[in-house]
């Protein structure tokens, strides 16, 4: 009886031991998957905010042709619109759209802007680029006009911008 009693006696802080070896695996792994799963939420806000940021440019360039294809032709042979620019100023590099840090939306600069309807971070920009490949053949016809449409969304700081051609008799 004396040997069965040292063995017992030998044993009795193990469980402890075991127990607090798993439960600080335990832990481990609980901390492991908070951070992960606070990543994971990162992850998916960013990737929500992206897509939010380029459907509201990608609106604001459907916007800007409904605008361009429901104005006349007299008003675009005649003026342009202060969102409507024309080819001289591209070529000559007054407006540049696909630079973010120039586009101006209160109408004093060049680069002027529309701020769209959609959203207060929204704009629309259009850019008379080019008279179409044998746009100008046709004498029946007015002109065709190759336009380049912008749209920008500055929603969460992000600047996302979306180009898109038109083409339009005018």
């Amino acid at each position: 009886m004396g040997f069965r009693e040292r063995d017992i006696s030998s044993q009795c802080g193990s469980a402890l031991v075991i127990t607090l070896m798993v439960l600080t695996a335990l832990t481990i792994l609980g901390v492991a998957a908070l951070n992960t799963s606070g990543v994971e939420l990162k992850i998916s806000r960013n990737e929500r905010e992206v897509r939010e940021t380029f459907c509201l440019a990608e609106g604001a360039v459907a916007e800007g042709v409904q605008r361009l294809s429901a104005l006349s032709s007299v008003d675009l042979n005649e003026q342009y619109l202060p969102w409507h620019h024309p080819r001289k100023a591209a070529e000559t590099n007054l407006v540049n759209f696909r630079d973010l840090k120039r586009w101006d939306v209160d109408g004093l600069g060049e680069d002027n802007g529309l701020v769209s309807p959609m959203s207060p971070d929204t704009f629309i920009a259009a850019v008379e680029w080019k008279v179409a490949t044998g746009g100008s053949l046709v004498q029946t016809q007015s002109r065709l006009y190759q336009n380049r449409v912008y749209g920008r969304c500055d929603k969460y700081g992000t600047g996302t911008l979306v180009e898109m051609g038109y083409y339009l008799r005018y």
